[in-house]
């Protein structure tokens, strides 16, 4: 099995994807397949002034970057050889195919499944953060609400969780 995590950040509305991340690893081996990450322009989007201040990311920073729909594509070519045997993962993943939906529109055909409601199911948390999730797990993660840090501790709370798991 291979495990996707993916990540996004945005400019705080629905069609604004500001940074978008998906790490790819064997759930067997742990060897990390393919990383795509990049910064991206949302064009002509307005960005609310607080999640530019939870993530750092400004429009002077994605200014020229690559468009959602390149980035996009760069992943789908690198999931390819994959897909037949590829779970997606994300953390509140109806936030992220919420944002992906709506921006790629009919390109965004795949169903991001969700480790905040495997963590919900598994472990006994106050909360099930991102950062205390992967605190419970002994997973590494210093940096959060940046997508390839956050992707890829996506990617090693799905494959914690499932290696227990008839998930």
């Amino acid at each position: 099995m291979i495990i996707i995590g993916i990540d996004v950040e945005t400019t705080g509305n629905e069609n604004g994807i500001c940074e978008f991340a998906a790490i790819a690893i064997d759930a067997v081996s742990c060897a990390e397949l393919f990383v795509v990450s990049s910064l991206v322009d949302p064009g002509d989007v307005e960005w609310n002034p607080f999640a530019m201040r939870i993530h750092g990311i400004t429009p002077a920073k994605v200014r020229g970057k690559p468009k959602i729909l390149d980035v996009w594509k760069t992943f789908q070519s690198k999931l390819v050889p994959f897909a037949p045997h590829a779970r997606l993962f994300a953390h509140n993943a109806q936030f992220d195919q919420r944002h992906l939906s709506a921006t790629l529109r009919s390109r965004m055909d795949q169903t991001l499944e969700c480790t905040l409601k495997l963590a919900k199911k598994r472990l006994d948390l106050k909360s099930n953060t991102l950062p205390l999730v992967c605190s419970a797990l002994k997973i590494p993660f210093r940096e959060t609400h940046r997508a390839e840090p956050d992707a890829r501790a996506v990617s090693k709370i799905a494959q914690h969780l499932l290696r227990h798991s008839s998930i």
